[in-house]
Parts: C-alpha cells; sequence; structure tokens
C-alpha cells in the first residue's frame, strides 16, 4: 500500500510539474492585456495589473485618431535620444514602427515612444496569436489571447481603411 501511494504522489507530482512548464512564461510572470478608456483615449496595454510594470502600450486617441505605441526596452539595446525600427510581426504580416528612445527618470528604463497609422497590416498583425516584438535583433514574443476584445476597440477608435 505504501509504494502504491508513494508512486501516485510521484506521478501527481510529475503532471502538476508538467502543466506548470505549460503555462506561457508571460502568465507566469503576471502579464496580461489590461484594456482601458479615458480621457478620450483607448489604451491596450500588456502590463502586471495594479502595478507599474508594462511592456507595451498601444493608444488611440479618439480626438485626432492618432494610434501610438510605448514599447518598454529595459535590455538596454538602444540608447537615450536615439530612433529605433520596432518590428512588429505575427502569423498575420509583419509592420515596422520608427520609434524614439528616452529615458525615463523613475526605473532607470528607457521607452521607445512611436505614432503609425492603425491600417489593414498592423491590424493583421495585431490579429495573430502571438506578437513577436524585435528591437535590435532581440525578439520578445508575446500571446496575443486576451487582446482581442482591446484590439477591436482600437481599430473602432483609430483604424483606417
Amino acid at each position: 500500500m505504501r509504494i502504491l501511494n508513494y508512486s501516485l504522489m510521484t506521478a501527481m507530482t510529475a503532471m502538476i510539474a508538467g502543466l506548470s512548464l505549460a503555462i506561457p512564461a508571460s502568465a507566469q510572470q503576471g502579464l496580461s492585456w489590461q484594456l482601458r478608456e479615458g480621457e478620450g483615449k483607448i489604451f491596450l496595454a500588456y502590463e502586471i495589473s495594479d502595478t507599474s510594470t508594462q511592456n507595451l502600450l498601444l493608444v488611440c486617441d479618439n480626438q485626432s485618431r492618432h494610434f501610438s505605441v510605448r514599447y518598454h526596452d529595459d535590455r538596454d539595446r538602444v540608447r537615450d535620444g536615439t530612433q529605433a525600427n520596432i518590428i512588429f510581426a505575427s502569423e498575420g504580416g509583419q509592420a515596422t514602427l520608427s520609434a524614439k528612445a528616452e529615458r525615463q527618470e523613475l526605473g532607470d528604463q528607457i521607452v521607445l515612444e512611436g505614432e503609425a497609422p492603425l491600417d489593414a497590416n498592423l491590424i493583421s498583425v495585431l490579429s495573430g496569436q502571438t506578437l513577436r516584438v524585435t528591437l535590435a535583433d532581440a525578439t520578445q514574443s508575446i500571446p496575443l489571447e486576451g487582446a482581442r476584445a482591446g484590439v477591436a476597440a482600437l481599430v473602432s477608435g483609430c483604424g483606417k481603411n
């Protein structure tokens, strides 16, 4: 009986360990998509809820219909004040955004900001399964599951035909 219980516990431990490995790294870190609206803008952020940790922010200004992106670089891939190309890709295609790097005083982090039309190409990229963000030859994979309603809101406010 003791051997059977030990075998059962070993099997359950292995199963739980296997399940934890199947969870995406971003979910393990607590990052998820959050949709907010206010001040005439729509914000779709990939962040840890209720913290200041934010990786990617997509913003639609409803008044001007301008679409902008803020990408936080915590790997020191670009220097303050420089222009850099950020490549966004998914199963839906690829889009390149030119962004200016700016060092944030709090957190000593570089944030890249840029504007682009939210056109059919970028909408297609944001409609894929996994967003791959490439900056200076390093790529981050971001699951787009959970972003669908936010992308639809951005398209409604700022989408270009």
